[in-house]
């Protein structure tokens, strides 16, 4: 996160929102928060390298939550290979 925002990379730093994210949707799957990372650069845009560490944090904190996910609300839900999906 500190090469994100301090220096401008364009990189994705995995918490446990984001691992959890990575995971549940399908998007980055991995047993390790290293290989969620390389997956998650691997598929996001350079272009959306900057900004999507944070949208995904407020994703999986407020949508994506760990207990209660709010499918129904999600942006991504088409998208979404969470197979418990709450509608």
């Amino acid at each position: 996160m500190v090469l994100n925002e301090a220096f401008g990379e364009p990189t994705i730093a995995v918490d446990t929102h984001i691992f959890r994210l990575g995971n549940r949707t399908g998007i980055a799957p991995g047993k390790d928060v290293l290989v969620v990372e390389r997956e998650l650069l691997r598929r996001v845009p350079e272009k959306w390298k900057k900004g999507a560490h944070h949208w995904m944090i407020l994703h999986g904190r407020y949508v994506c939550k760990a207990r209660k996910p709010e499918c129904g609300k999600c942006a991504i839900a088409d998208l979404c290979l969470y197979k418990a999906k709450v509608v």
